[in-house]
């Protein structure tokens, strides 16, 4: 990452992409899987607040590791629950 405002803005960016998929899917498709999709759109909100609660304090990090690999640690951490969630959502499609 290139700074901490661009890796909050990616953040904020995805979670808004996740909620606003999970949006459309429930207008799309009303009555049906209501509950896990809000379930996902919850658990985004958490995370992203989880996250820049993280990135705000790196002093919480582990000892001996540097700024940039925490950060790079929590952003693929971030992502791959971005993808599961999506994941989450294309099933429910089938």
């Amino acid at each position: 990452m290139a700074s901490v405002k661009n890796l909050k803005k990616d953040i904020n960016f995805l979670t808004d992409e996740v909620v606003g998929t999970c949006l459309m899917h429930q207008y799309a498709n009303k009555n049906e899987n209501q509950q896990k999709v809000d379930q996902i759109i919850e658990e985004m909100l958490d995370s992203r607040e989880e996250l820049i609660t993280q990135i705000n304090h790196p002093e919480s990090r582990p000892q001996g590791k540097s700024v940039k690999a925490y950060y790079n640690e929590l952003f693929e951490g971030f992502l791959e629950k971005v993808n599961a969630s999506f994941d989450t959502l294309g099933n429910m499609e089938e």
